[in-house]
């Protein structure tokens, strides 16, 4: 394949695109996670986060991991308020 056609990008790859920006998924859960175990979130970042929450429909790939990295980041927040 030649460098011009490497960078062009089809109509099937945007579509993939934007249904993936709709459909929750595990990487931008696992992100607002660790994030939020930094520092507090921002609300846009709180809603990514439940929005996310039900990660990937179609499988339960990082539900175990998720629910343990949650679960530090409540308990790190809780322990910032107390």
């Amino acid at each position: 394949m030649t460098e011009k056609n490497k960078n062009r990008r089809g109509f099937a790859d945007t579509a993939f695109d934007m249904i993936g920006a709709l459909v929750p998924s595990c990487g931008s859960a696992l992100k607002m996670v660790e994030v939020g175990k930094t520092r507090p979130l921002s609300l846009r970042e709180q809603f990514v986060l439940l929005y996310n929450s039900p990660l990937c429909p179609h499988c339960r790939c990082n539900r175990e991991k998720f629910d343990k990295e949650r679960a530090k980041m409540r308990e790190i927040r809780a322990s910032d308020s107390v």
